[in-house]
């Protein structure tokens, strides 16, 4: 009896997925290659707070106030979470597993690993930077 058919998940080097053991309930980050989902293992979703999914759907540009809006669609949440950072920006990353943030500067791409988040901070109104 066939329970459920798998397939492989082809990834690119700046493409990942989050996959959840069920034995042990430990969750990674997969990226760059072809992968296989084995028997005891499933995607796990990555559930963001409003405010960041609409700043990762919403790509602006500060320094010429011009902003674009994402045509992709939603996001598939089971993805690997990107974003590029814009030249002279700077975004603070918070790690709940090791309790440690850590600040990457632009242009760069940043890669949130499973129990990362982004640090959202308001300076000038209501404006999140």
């Amino acid at each position: 009896e066939i329970i459920e058919k798998r397939r492989a998940i082809p990834l690119d080097e700046n493409e990942g997925i989050y996959v959840r053991d069920m034995k042990t309930g430990r969750v990674r980050a997969v990226t760059g290659s072809v992968y296989m989902l084995t028997s005891y293992e499933e995607l796990w979703d990555k559930e963001l707070p409003p405010v960041v999914e609409d700043l990762l759907q919403t790509d602006a540009d500060q320094s010429s106030g011009i902003k674009h809006s994402s045509t992709a669609g939603p996001r598939v949440k089971s993805r690997l979470v990107t974003y590029r950072i814009p030249h002279n920006s700077a975004v603070q990353i918070y790690d709940y597993s090791t309790k440690k943030a850590r600040v990457t500067f632009g242009p760069d791409l940043a890669v949130l690993g499973p129990h990362e988040h982004f640090s959202v901070l308001n300076l000038s109104g209501n404006t999140p930077k």
